[in-house]
């Protein structure tokens, strides 16, 4: 019921707190962003921009204060762990500004905890030829042969969080301006891919940094649903034509904008083309420790003039380096020291649209 001057809204809900009739009535509250006043269990509700139920982790829109609000002790909580100890041991403090002191002892626990990286025996690369970072622009072709010259797929791209992300390779139109509609099939192929890597120690340590340094909810669940908004939530690279990009298909598998390769920045994607004959690998630009390669290639008829990525590293890894630098210092450059070298990672987030109350996509990120 409405009314207009001083108007009133009336609203019926099930879990509302006033019954009259046989219905329950409430007025109208700011309650779209919070599992608080009795929104726990309700059914799907679009008017409302988070869930409270139990399908809001498999969907991935759960409300921030879900966990706390609806699932308690009996929830998904990962218990505080004691300072010094997981990936709080790398916390120097309860500040949620992180030093870069503690992104190097962050970076190196995650880098430790990647029991899923490929071992040198799993694949091979042939860098072939140099190209100058001046001259990048001149698309030379410096490799006559593939970049990867082995790839063990029978025992590599078959562990659980790699054929996860084989599985979303398929998943997107490659060329902005296009809606990206997202099938029943592939949300399950999201939920998959975050399912599967929230079990991993790269991904629990990452949850435990950011948590103790009030970056991230403590529950395990919430954090992972912000985690799948932040990454897969769809906005509009086409001034609003059409829903066509997300960080992760930027990130990790490219696309085509403005007649060039956008993003593109994973390792396991340029194999998968490459291997498919959809990628012409030119030469590198630069191949540094502990396994960052920049490199140029053409994607059909579209060139990326050069392109960062780590080898070697699980698809987990990537997404947790990337996530720690975009929570801990969005839109800079993110510098640590890992596994004996100085690393820097580039973020930026994504300005003209927001989830969550006001929280920003990734736009983009990548080893600098």
């Amino acid at each position: 019921m409405t009314s207009t001057g001083n108007s009133i809204v009336v609203v019926f809900r099930s879990d509302s707190s006033v019954t009259t009739s046989g219905f329950r009535i409430s007025y109208e509250a700011d309650w779209g962003n919070s599992c608080a006043n009795g929104r726990c269990g309700e059914l799907m509700n679009t008017a409302y921009s988070c869930q409270c139920n139990d399908q809001c982790t498999q969907y991935g829109d759960c409300c921030t204060d879900y966990g706390a609000q609806c699932q308690g002790d009996g929830g998904n909580v990962v218990e505080p762990v004691a300072p010094g100890t997981g990936g709080t041991a790398c916390a120097t403090s309860t500040g949620s500004s992180a030093s870069s002191t503690e992104l190097s002892c962050l970076a190196q626990l995650l880098w430790d905890s990647d029991v899923n990286r490929a071992s040198g025996s799993q694949y091979a690369l042939n860098l072939q030829g140099q190209i100058a970072q001046s001259a990048v622009s001149q698309h030379r072709d410096l490799a006559s042969a593939n970049l990867f010259t082995f790839m063990d797929e029978a025992t590599l791209l078959t562990r659980d969080t790699y054929s996860a992300y084989v599985a979303l390779f398929d998943n997107y139109v490659a060329s902005t301006g296009t809606n990206e509609v997202v099938t029943s099939a592939e949300t399950a192929e999201i939920n998959a891919f975050i399912n599967v890597i929230q079990g991993t120690d790269v991904i629990i340590k990452l949850h435990e940094f950011l948590a103790y340094k009030g970056l991230a909810s403590s529950n395990l669940a919430t954090f992972m649903a912000d985690l799948r908004e932040m990454w897969f939530g769809l906005y509009s690279r086409s001034s609003g034509a059409a829903m066509d990009s997300s960080g992760f298909e930027h990130v990790f598998l490219g696309e085509f904008k403005s007649g060039r390769v956008s993003g593109f920045h994973n390792w396991i994607t340029m194999y998968l083309l490459e291997r498919d004959g959809q990628a012409d690998y030119h030469g590198y630009i630069w191949d540094k420790q502990p396994g960052i390669l920049a490199a140029q290639l053409k994607w059909g008829s579209l060139y990326k003039d050069l392109g960062s990525m780590f080898y070697g590293t699980s698809p987990e890894f990537d997404l947790a380096m990337y996530t720690m630098c975009y929570v801990t210092s969005p839109d800079s450059l993110c510098r640590f020291n890992m596994a004996g070298v100085s690393v820097a990672i580039q973020t930026w987030s994504w300005a003209n649209s927001s989830y969550g109350g006001g929280k920003r996509y990734l736009a983009s990120a990548y080893a600098a």
